[in-house]
């Protein structure tokens, strides 16, 4: 785990080295490949701030769009 960000999330909100998986797994499904990336970042953010981590994919994918996270 070296990414800094995923390090700050991890110890931000307690997650597990199964949650920064499915959380970066969920990113990848959205189109963010860059985990360095602004876009990476604002939106690991919103997941975790908004505890939304075990919501189902479908449903995740489409709060994203709502909230112009992604396209």
């Amino acid at each position: 785990m070296e990414n800094k960000i995923l390090i700050d999330l991890s110890v931000k909100y307690g997650l597990s080295s199964a949650d920064l998986s499915k959380l970066v797994s969920i990113l990848y499904q959205a189109g963010v490949h860059d985990a360095e990336s602004r876009q990476f970042h604002q939106i690991a953010n919103f997941i975790c701030e908004s505890k939304m981590l075990d919501v189902a994919p479908e449903e995740l994918m489409e709060e994203l769009r709502r909230k112009g996270l992604i396209k």
